[in-house]
């Protein structure tokens, strides 16, 4: 029987959850989100390389993570120092399918509100579709500057919301959580588009499969 999950008749084994994150920092530093790391024996991102976590904002849902070795990243995030203006176009990049391709999908949608529905104005609204794996990847401008995070779905409740709907952390709220913890983010502004090739990628030097393990 073939099967892409088996080598030799012999099932490959699988991380237990599988999100995005993306390189803020030169040395391979990346930002998930907190759902990513929750109740983890080991953390690798990408190939395998393991990772600690060394912060986290539980409540806004952020994660700082630290490779055990150096890394070189090809891209690490710009962030963008303006507030993007509404119903522009945004791009969410991030490993829809759990690392079952080798490189991010990167998904289109549009900025839907600068605050999230109970008025918290560290969080956007975004008009986009995505998968639970896409959580912790990058919501990149058309100028490919990161204007925030892809938040995970809020879990509980009796409440559903349109399948379109989804929430991100904005980029100054990104810029705090990585300058308190001893990050110095860099700065981009909102310039001009970037072709659509250039912009996938920028996405796939950035953006890192996070995977936890038990």
């Amino acid at each position: 029987m073939q099967d892409i999950d088996l080598i030799s008749g012999l099932e490959i084994r699988r991380p237990i959850r599988a999100r995005s994150g993306f390189f803020i920092d030169g040395a391979g530093s990346v930002l998930t989100t907190s759902d990513a790391v929750g109740q983890c024996q080991r953390i690798t991102l990408d190939d395998g390389v393991e990772a600690d976590v060394i912060a986290e904002d539980m409540p806004l849902g952020l994660a700082l993570l630290k490779p055990r070795q150096a890394l070189a990243p090809l891209s690490v995030a710009q962030f963008a120092s303006d507030e993007p203006r509404l119903q522009s176009d945004i791009a969410v990049s991030g490993y829809s399918f759990g690392g079952v391709l080798s490189a991010p999908t990167l998904t289109y949608g549009t900025l839907a509100d600068v605050k999230g529905l109970n008025g918290d104005n560290r969080v956007q609204r975004l008009t986009i579709s995505k998968e639970p794996a896409d959580a912790g990847g990058p919501v990149l401008a058309s100028s490919g500057a990161v204007v925030g995070m892809l938040l995970a779905d809020a879990s509980g409740g009796n409440r559903q919301l349109p399948s379109d709907v989804a929430f991100a952390a904005d980029a100054p709220a990104l810029a705090a959580f990585l300058s308190a913890n001893g990050v110095n983010p860099s700065a981009s502004k909102l310039g001009e588009p970037i072709p659509p090739e250039d912009l996938t990628v920028l996405a796939a030097d950035l953006t890192v499969l996070v995977s936890c393990w038990n």
